[in-house]
């Protein structure tokens, strides 16, 4: 079965007007309850807390404490007592915080707007303006992605959509990239000014991450995302299975 990574964006990450409104209203509201439950277990309140969502609806919610000490709740607010499903929530929160770092909206919008300076000079084949213009809607997409109220949801349904939409600026670069490749011998016939934009559309793409796949990217971090999860299942203030390393201490 085919995925619909922007219908999950859609009903999911991005909802728009009245629909985003209710959705915040109930994020406020699960936040609320979930941070009386943390107090009630832990005696304290939490520094923080992240609503993580493992599938569709099916919500945890990872607490940090000072010492560090950590708790995951159920939707319910029950302290979760499965080790595995501590492990995995934290996972997916700690993956959350790498995408949000890696996605930096004010280098997306300089390729959009890099992207209107080549368009405006060129008279080249469609098929490179064509690419360069997906770049940048692309981007965009993405810009959109991390401006989301809703993003405070680590959500790993739109994990998904995040490396779908990063694959698609990725692969619309890499067709500029070939597209352009004609041009390196003709650096003498174009105009600096052309050169110049050129050269800071790809400078922009590059910053902005356009270049190699998001997921690859993340790959090389999962490993150090999930010791972290280990030591926040190691340091869980309530009893859980011993089915990992360091639970039910």
């Amino acid at each position: 079965m085919t995925r619909r990574p922007d219908g999950w964006l859609k009903s999911a990450a991005d909802p728009a007007g009245l629909a985003l409104d209710d959705a915040l209203e109930d994020l406020v509201l699960r936040l609320g309850n979930a941070r009386a439950s943390a107090e009630q277990h832990a005696a304290r309140a939490p520094l923080g807390l992240r609503e993580v969502e493992l599938a569709m609806g099916a919500r945890t919610y990872l607490c940090a404490f000072d010492g560090p000490g950590f708790l995951c709740l159920t939707h319910e607010g029950r302290p979760v007592t499965d080790a595995h499903v501590v492990q995995r929530t934290a996972t997916v929160s700690l993956v959350w915080e790498q995408l949000e770092a890696e996605i930096d909206v004010s280098r997306l919008g300089e390729v959009s707007s890099a992207a209107a300076r080549v368009l405006a000079l060129t008279d080249e084949p469609a098929v490179m303006s064509d690419a360069i213009g997906a770049t940048a809607e692309h981007a965009m997409a993405m810009a959109q992605w991390r401006e989301s109220p809703l993003r405070a949801i680590a959500s790993l349904t739109q994990i998904d959509v995040l490396f779908a939409l990063q694959e698609r600026a990725n692969r619309a670069y890499g067709r500029f990239v070939q597209a352009s490749e004609h041009l390196v011998a003709q650096q003498e016939q174009m105009t600096p000014e052309l050169v110049a934009t050129l050269g800071g559309f790809e400078r922009a793409a590059i910053t902005a991450g356009l270049g190699m796949r998001l997921a690859d990217r993340l790959g090389a971090v999962v490993s150090a995302c999930d010791q972290g999860a280990a030591e926040i299942v190691a340091a869980h203030l309530t009893p859980l299975d011993s089915g990992l390393p360091g639970a039910g201490r």
